[in-house]
């Protein structure tokens, strides 16, 4: 059991948490506040309130038996799903992107529900990128975002509520929808087409549409979309053209992700 107290650290409050934490992970059974304290050599008024912190924030369940012991908590299993699916997300959709940004001449973009917002974890970029792209790795609104309202659009009505508050929303030119009705019912809207989109919402000049990426438990897990000229979009003949592209490389992303069920056509 890897449990280093005498490290030296700069932050040793944060290094005594991360002891707790490995310690109970690794231990083959729940564990009691007496036995940490002692196993880690930190005193039992620290031990109480690290422990404590690590259960308010859902890293260690708390079973109470003859006395208190402590689990791993479902926190833990949650960043673990969440790393592992992002890591798989990354490396399903890596050359797809590639080929979407070759089909589309846009900019191809991997985006993931994150903290209420829509966060971009991968993108590949045309021979001409456009000037205006949601940078990576930041929180981007959901209403501003196609990828953030195909990805709504199969959350449950409680889910999506809780998505919707005010402090999620924001405006960003005259075409922004911030009003949650609204903004539920283009979300509607996008489900029933198959795919969203973006026209001048987030940025002037622009246009987005993205299609939802599903995994092999039937879950709506991210989405793929192209950022170009709103030009494009207000040609039916070439948005028809995104719109089948971005579904096509939707579906190929998801079936490499395990999915077996039927996709949307335009």
């Amino acid at each position: 059991m890897n449990a280093n107290p005498e490290v030296t650290s700069d932050a040793p409050a944060l290094d005594r948490g991360l002891s707790v934490l490995e310690y109970v992970v690794e231990a083959s059974q729940p564990v009691s506040m007496k036995e940490l304290s002692k196993a880690l050599s930190i005193p039992s008024a620290s031990a109480f309130r690290l422990i404590k912190t690590l259960v308010q924030r859902g890293y260690l369940d708390e079973i109470n038996l003859s006395q208190q012991f402590y689990q791993p908590g479902n926190k833990l299993f949650q960043l673990v799903q969440f790393y592992q699916l992002n890591h798989s997300l990354h490396s399903v959709a890596r050359m797809p992107l590639l080929d979407l940004a070759e089909r589309t001449g846009q900019t191809a973009q991997l985006a993931i529900l994150k903290a209420g917002s829509v966060m971009y974890i991968e993108q590949a970029l045309p021979k001409e990128p456009v000037s205006i792209v949601a940078p990576l790795h930041s929180y981007i609104p959901i209403n501003v975002s196609a990828a953030g309202k195909i990805i709504c659009s199969y959350l449950t009505p409680g889910e999506l509520e809780d998505v919707l508050v005010p402090e999620n929303l924001q405006r960003k030119t005259r075409n922004t929808i911030c009003d949650a009705k609204a903004l539920t019912e283009a979300i509607g809207q996008s489900r029933q087409q198959g795919y969203a989109t973006d026209i001048e919402e987030f940025a002037r000049g622009i246009g987005c549409v993205a299609g939802a990426i599903w995994d092999s438990h039937d879950r709506c897990v991210g989405a793929l979309g192209v950022t170009g000229h709103v030009e494009q979009y207000q040609d039916k003949a070439r948005r028809d053209h995104i719109v089948a592209s971005v579904l096509a490389i939707a579906r190929e992303v998801s079936t490499l992700m395990g999915y077996a069920g039927s996709y949307p056509r335009p």
